[in-house]
């Protein structure tokens, strides 16, 4: 294993299984991986998959936008209330459409929601760089 038997930085990863329980400081899901499984939902058949799909891809390309932002400009306290604003869309659209989603979608939902904590770490924290 390269990273040895712990890591005590910030591990970037897809949401492939075989990280997660690994003894690290913290993850970060890559957002491109979520957008795209996204973006596929929004192509399946299935009761309220394209409108499910929507909902996240604006919510995720609203992220890259605002950490783009912060990298060009540094302004941390803009963009920590971004997040907390942001944190607050997530949960309720999360809310909205769970008990409304199919199997796809609401694996994916159910990820966000159980793993948000790793899916959303670089809006919590101004030492994560990309």
């Amino acid at each position: 294993m390269i990273l040895g038997s712990n890591y005590n930085g910030v591990l970037s990863s897809d949401d492939y299984n075989v990280y997660n329980g690994y003894d690290v400081k913290a993850q970060q899901k890559c957002l491109a991986h979520l957008r795209r499984h996204f973006k596929k939902l929004m192509k399946l058949p299935g009761l309220n998959n394209l409108k499910i799909g929507e909902t996240f891809v604006k919510l995720i390309d609203e992220a890259f936008r605002h950490y783009a932002n912060f990298q060009q400009g540094q302004d941390i306290l803009s963009f920590f209330n971004w997040g907390s604003q942001f944190k607050v869309k997530v949960e309720s659209s999360i809310n909205e459409w769970i008990d409304k989603a199919g199997g796809d979608a609401g694996r994916l939902l159910r990820s966000l929601q159980y793993k948000a904590h790793q899916w959303w770490y670089f809006a919590r924290t101004s030492g994560y760089t990309t």
